[in-house]
Formats: C-alpha cells, sequence, structure tokens
C-alpha cells in the first residue's frame, strides 16, 4: 500500500465518541482494535494486522466526511472493509468486541496500571510492565515476533540516550547535576564540546577539575559516555563571555589558547587513563583539523589510539549545520526518547510473500509504521508520568527525538539480488530504494504524529571478503548509503597503519562523500575499547 501516507489527509481529523466529546483521529486505534480481534481469534501477526489496516485507512480515505464521523460510524466502516477483503471472521469478531466495548483479549494483571509502582518490577518484570503498559498489544507481539526491537525496556520511565547541560560539568558541587541526570536515565550520555568551557569561565583551576569530572563520569554515573570535541563550530553558550567589540580578537585569541591548552592536557591523561570504564571521544573533522599544525597533530595521535582499539570515532561536520552529534542528535536534540531497531531478515521470515524485491518494498512502509507507532507510545506514557517526573522538566521530552535503526539491511539485499551492497551496484541501489522507503515512511509518520523520528545506518562492517575493497570505495559505498537517511558509522578496517595516510583518507572522506562517522579498526586486531560507541 505504498499510496496510503498520501491518502492521511482525506482521512477524518475529528472523531465524536458516545459521550459527545470529540478526539483526533488515530490510526493507531483501528489497529490496536483489529489486532485484540485477531489475537482472541489465535490467529494474531503484527506484521499482517499492520498491512490489514493500512488496506482500511485506504478505503476509508475514498469516503466522504462532511462532518465529523462518530466511533460506531468508523468501527462500522471497518468492519464493512474487513469482511469485503476477504476476513469474514475477523470483520465479526471486530464487529462483537466493539459492540461490546471489550478490552483485548491478551490477558493483563488487571492491577496493573500506569499508576502502579515501577520499582515492584525491576528485579525481573520491568520488560513485563513495558509490554503490559508503554506498549499497545500489536507492537509488543511485534517486539516478540522479531520484527522490531525495542530498547530500553529495562528502563521504561526514562530517555534512551541524554545530552548532558555541559557547563554544569564545570560547577561546584556538579554532582547535584549528576542526580538530575541520573533521574532522566539513558544508557548513554553525550557531552557536548567541553573544551568551549574554558571560555566562558576562564580560571587556572578549571583545566585540572574538568578533565577530572569528565574521565570519572562513565564510573561515578555508570553510563556509557561521550565526549563530543573539537567541533567546527562552538556552542551557544560558549558565546556568552564578555567582549566589547575592540578586544573581540583578543578575547578570541585568548579562548582558543585556553581551549587549546585544555585539549592537549585533556587527551593526554585520557590517553594514559586505566579505569573499568573510560569516556569514549567522538572527534569532529573539518578543514581546520586537518590543516592546522596543532589540530593534525592531535589527529595523528588520535588515529594511532584507534587503531590500538581505544574508544575513538571520527565525525565529519559539514555545512550547512546542525551539527551532528551522535546517531539521532544534533545540538537542537537534548535526549532520546527509544531506539528501534527493524529486522529486515524477519520480517522476510515472518511474511513468506514477501520473496522479492517489490514485494519487499511494499512491505516495508507497515514496519516503519510500528516503529512510529512505538514511538508515539513511548512518548504518550513519558507524558502521562507524575509532574514532578525528572523526564518532564526544561521540555526536555517535548524536544526528544526518536531513532529507528535498520537490522541485516545487507543480508536481505543478498538474498534478493544474489550479491552484496559492498560488490554490486545494482544490490546497492537496491539498498538505497528500502533505506529510502523506510525513511519517507518515518517522515511522514513523524509529521502527522508531531514526532522528531530519526533514521541512521547501523555500524555493521562489511563481511570479510567484502574488507578487501579499497577503503575509499567502502567509504564512498557507505557514503551513498548515508545520504538516504540522518546519517550512521562506518566501521572501517584497515591494513595500513600509517596515521599520515590515514589522516589523508579520512581528509577525502570529509570532502568526497558523505560518511557521517568512522570508526577504525586496524586489521588483525580486536578492538579493546572501554565501551561502545553511542
Amino acid at each position: 500500500m505504498t499510496g496510503v501516507s498520501d491518502e492521511v489527509a482525506h482521512l477524518p481529523a475529528w472523531v465524536r465518541r458516545r459521550d459527545g466529546s470529540q478526539v483526533p483521529f488515530d490510526a493507531d486505534h483501528i489497529c490496536q482494535a483489529l489486532f485484540a480481534a485477531a489475537s482472541s481469534l489465535g490467529a494474531a501477526s503484527a506484521f499482517v494486522n499492520r498491512e490489514l489496516t493500512d488496506v482500511v485507512l485506504h478505503f476509508l480515505a475514498q469516503e466522504a466526511w462532511p462532518t465529523v464521523p462518530t466511533a460506531g460510524e468508523i468501527s462500522d466502516l471497518v468492519e464493512k472493509i474487513v469482511r469485503e477483503v476477504g476476513h469474514p471472521e475477523l470483520a465479526r469478531r471486530y464487529a462483537q468486541m466493539q459492540a461490546a466495548a471489550s478490552e483485548s483479549a491478551t490477558k493483563e494483571d488487571p492491577g496493573l496500571t500506569k499508576a502502579t509502582p515501577i520499582g515492584r518490577y525491576l528485579a525481573n518484570c520491568l520488560e513485563s510492565y513495558a509490554h503490559q503498559i508503554v506498549y499497545s498489544p500489536d507492537v509488543s507481539a511485534a517486539a516478540r515476533e522479531g520484527l522490531v526491537r525495542l530498547g530500553g525496556m529495562d528502563a521504561p520511565a526514562a530517555l534512551a540516550s541524554l545530552v548532558l547541560e555541559t557547563l554544569k560539568l564545570a560547577e561546584l558541587p556538579w554532582w547535584l547535576a549528576l542526580e538530575d541526570w541520573r533521574a532522566l536515565g539513558g544508557t548513554s550520555w553525550l557531552v557536548d564540546s567541553p573544551d568551549w568551557v574554558c571560555t566562558v569561565q576562564r580560571h587556572p583551576a578549571l583545566t585540572p577539575h574538568l578533565c577530572d569530572t569528565l574521565l570519572a563520569l562513565p564510573t561515578l554515573a555508570q553510563r556509557c559516555v561521550e565526549l563530543h570535541l573539537n567541533v567546527s563550530e562552538p556552542p551557544v553558550w560558549s558565546r556568552g563571555y564578555p567582549a566589547r567589540p575592540l578586544f573581540a580578537a583578543d578575547d578570541e585569541d585568548a579562548a582558543q589558547q585556553e581551549r587549546s591548552s585544555f585539549l592537549d592536557i585533556f587527551l593526554e591523561r585520557w590517553k594514559a587513563l586505566q579505569a573499568p570504564r573510560i569516556p569514549a571521544v567522538a572527534w569532529h573533522l573539518h578543514p581546520d583539523a586537518f590543516n592546522a599544525e596543532t589540530s593534525r597533530r592531535r589527529l595523528l595521535g588520535l588515529i594511532r589510539l584507534a587503531l590500538q582499539g581505544k574508544p575513538v570515532r571520527f565525525v565529519f561536520d559539514r555545512a550547512p549545520p546542525p551539527i551532528a552529534l551522535a546517531e539521532g542528535f544534533d545540538r537542537k536534540c537534548p535526549g532520546l526518547l527509544l531506539e528501534v531497531g527493524l529486522d529486515l531478515p524477519a520480517l522476510m521470515r515472518c511474511a513468506p510473500a514477501v520473496g522479492d524485491g517489490s514485494a519487499l518494498l511494499k512491505s516495508l512502509p507497515g514496519l516503519a509504521r510500528i516503529a512510529a507507532s512505538a514511538a508515539q507510545q513511548k512518548r504518550r506514557y513519558l507524558r502521562d508520568l507524575p509532574a514532578d517526573a525528572a523526564v518532564k522538566r526544561s521540555f526536555v521530552l517535548e524536544r526528544s527525538s526518536a531513532l529507528v535503526v535498520p537490522i541485516g539491511l545487507d543480508e536481505v539485499v543478498q538474498r534478493i539480488t544474489g550479491a552484496s551492497l559492498w560488490r554490486s551496484p545494482l544490490s546497492l541501489d537496491f539498498a538505497r530504494q528500502i533505506l529510502q522507503t523506510l525513511k519517507k515512511t518515518l517522515c511522514q509518520s513523524g509529521r502527522a504524529a508531531q514526532l522528531d523520528l530519526r533514521m541512521a545506518c547501523p555500524g555493521e562492517c562489511p563481511t570479510h571478503s567484502d574488507r578487501e575493497l579499497p577503503p575509499r570505495r567502502q567509504l564512498e559505498i557507505a557514503g551513498k548509503l548515508h545520504t538516504c537517511v540522518d546519517g550512521g558509522m562506518m566501521n572501517l578496517e584497515l591494513p595500513d597503519s600509517d596515521p599520515d595516510a590515514i589522516a589523508e583518507l579520512l581528509e577525502w572522506a570529509w570532502s568526497s562523500t558523505q560518511v557521517a562517522y568512522v570508526q577504525l579498526q586496524r586489521a588483525g586486531i580486536a578492538l579493546r575499547q572501554g565501551e561502545l560507541p553511542i
């Protein structure tokens, strides 16, 4: 049903309930009701149910809606459409459940509500809690069938990832902010431009204090922490230090010297750090990073450390802004609501009819809409938390995004085309069609729900035989995939350990490809990172 999304505008905007109140039309309610009816018949499939819902929406969009329809009128039309497309038993059961105002036949703990204390389930029931309370039965079934992988099931009342307020790391006592961040949650934390803090607060003790804080943060917080350094554009808060027009140039020179000193001191201490958890470094690349003598020296040193297995990856800063941080993040986005993996091989297993390229492309919008529904339901759950919940402070929730990541892209491409996307131009073109189809559906679903849905390519390595391709060819292919979505990771295994040659390769990738993030690995050496990149 590739045209369904274009017909959304013809669906009713509002529905009148039995009590006379009006509520926005929500296609997910139809999807969930059909899934409940199918479950009671013992024939529930999350993917087939989503496809059937798309068919129903297609025909609902053909109706003339001169006034606000009632819930009963829509239910009658849904029953008629389901019966006429060949599911009479499901239509009958759907009508019975609607008439009786029944709940889903999926048995749930009647005492389990949104008011139930989550702590009671932390030991062994958090995932069950999320399936029953956060997500609808159809989304939970899709997760159990392996079609989607929902992140954060062990922390349903928290964000998936968080961008910290960098300036608070320089405050005393800074650990008060640590408690607030821990309350917000997230298994991964990002720190944006700590090297610019010295341009705001100039004090001889600031650099050692900030270095101590950043190096200890992963251990104290028990989180994965990624530090974004050498970003091309300074953060807005860095411009807050006083600088009169007559002395602006002098102040800028002094700030750059402070920043340069901080970077040298921090990198030396980070390189020598021996701890169970160490912060990962995301080093941003732009023309100054390759050309300025001091910046190039730092780049060569980081390349050596990356090849030794230190947690370093390289982020390409390109115009125009916004500056990308991690997957799903930029400076306008303070948090990640949810990360959803779309298992493409599982889709082919669950839907045997999806055996050729055309059928797969037609099925992808349904899978993407399941991910969009999951993100909406997570946001709705967080919105319903008490007013004093940490996630409802400072409008963090309303400015957060959700990230969707396709899984098994090359595997599916090989099964359909017979060749790897790394080897065949036709296979690469088909892979791009898959990504573009998913991205288009997510954009449409996000606009309809006023939700920032983003998509990134996973950091999958090419297969062993594909790694024999020249590094430039690998980067070129990855860049073509990344342009279809909102970036992604490229794990690049290199036979060459010459830092100068690798720096030239990265400079070429910055200017000639659209690769977003690169992780270097020396051939034959396993990564020994303190923590994986975010």
